[in-house]
């Protein structure tokens, strides 16, 4: 039983949570709105690794273009996460997907990451550049 509740403590305390908030805008189409998931990356860019360990889904969320969205999950990882969003949209006609990768951005003091606005473009996408990026 102890090496039960001392396996569990070890898995609590292993696992990393993800807070990010935003929204997404487009300059165009208005519909349908952009599906946004908050993902963590294992070896999707690895051949043949990507067969047996593929990237983990922690959360999703439909919203209306300029409105803000709240997305949060937890991953139990040996090392570090490496979450990004995957932004599935027709801004522009053709569906689409958009990686923002979340490494790049710090989270506040309270663990939350504030990307403010996605704002898609023809070629990707821009975010404000005031932004709290890791240099």
């Amino acid at each position: 039983m102890f090496y039960l509740v001392f396996l569990a403590l070890i898995v609590y305390g292993a696992a990393e949570t993800t807070s990010v908030r935003g929204s997404v805008h487009c300059g165009l189409k208005k519909s349908p709105p952009p599906l946004v998931m908050l993902m963590e990356e294992d070896f999707s860019n690895v051949f043949l690794l990507d067969w047996f360990d593929t990237d983990d889904f922690l959360d999703e969320t439909r919203v209306e273009y300029g409105e803000h969205f709240t997305l949060d999950g937890s991953e139990i990882e040996i090392f570090s996460t490496e979450p990004y969003l995957l932004i599935i949209h027709s801004c522009f006609g053709a569906p689409r997907q958009d990686v923002v990768d979340l490494s790049n951005f710090a989270p506040n003091p309270l663990g939350i990451i504030h990307l403010g606005h996605i704002v898609l473009t023809d070629t990707g996408y821009t975010m404000d550049p005031k932004q709290q990026r890791i240099h």
